[in-house]
């Protein structure tokens, strides 16, 4: 793959969380006080993200530089940093939409919080360390055994009694947590199994990359376009004026 592909792929993902950031912002003033945090959230999200790929298109030198593996490397810290950030926020966001749907648990946001901090700091030390070790296999299995734990946290949420609009809206981004989530460490195992396949390694590293600029836009803006979406219902935003009715 093109190095210079994959540096358009950073920039794509600073304009793309710049963008969402910038929406989520604006809409905060149409939900109701008690539901702003929603977006909130959703704006910090993005915003962080934009400012770490804001600075990982310089380090990969968009749009022209020339670069070797290294440089496209030297991302991974700043996507940890990254996701070591927004995550926990998806989750408190999570929370809120939860609590929405009349579902809200003692201790649940603190479970699956500190859960995924374990999550993403295995995962960080697995993707550093050599392909195919034992102690690389087993930092890849604690993290997933994280994110299968954060998995069965919030299915086990029963939102059958909350509004319609609020259990659609945990439904999706259980979705975001199962399938979006999944994006990650499919995208860290085709990287391991072509190197230790004897791929070559800058195939390797660029396919991995352009999967997780992907990954990240999908689950952040999407989540919280999900998330806002159902805070807006609760604010009445669709709600049929009465001069409306009354005019019928």
């Amino acid at each position: 793959m093109e190095f210079q592909i994959v540096q358009a792929f950073f920039m794509l993902g600073f304009v793309a969380m710049a963008a969402g950031a910038l929406w989520f912002f604006m809409e905060r003033n149409d939900l109701k006080p008690e539901l702003r945090p929603v977006a909130t959230y959703a704006t910090v999200i993005a915003f962080v993200a934009a400012i770490l790929y804001y600075v990982m298109k310089d380090v990969v030198q968009f749009p022209l530089g020339e670069i070797g593996v290294e440089a496209i490397r030297n991302t991974v810290e700043l996507r940890y940093i990254d996701w070591l950030i927004t995550t926990p926020l998806l989750l408190i966001e999570f929370g809120i939409i939860v609590a929405l749907a009349g579902a809200a648990k003692k201790g649940l946001i603190t479970r699956i919080v500190i859960a995924d901090l374990i999550m993403i700091v295995t995962g960080y030390l697995g993707e550093t360390s050599e392909p195919g070790a034992p102690g690389t296999v087993v930092l890849f299995v604690i993290s997933s055994l994280a994110w299968f734990y954060i998995i069965y946290e919030i299915f086990r949420i029963d939102i059958s009694n909350g509004p319609a609009h609020a259990q659609r809206a945990v439904k999706i981004m259980r979705l975001f947590v199962v399938i979006g989530w999944a994006i990650y460490p499919i995208a860290t195992a085709i990287e391991q199994f072509l190197q230790i396949g004897g791929a070559d390694i800058a195939l390797a590293v660029s396919i991995a990359a352009c999967i997780y600029v992907v990954a990240d836009v999908v689950n952040k803006v999407g989540f919280g376009i999900v998330a806002i979406q159902a805070a807006k219902v609760s604010s009445g935003i669709h709600e049929v004026a009465p001069s409306s009715v009354d005019a019928k």
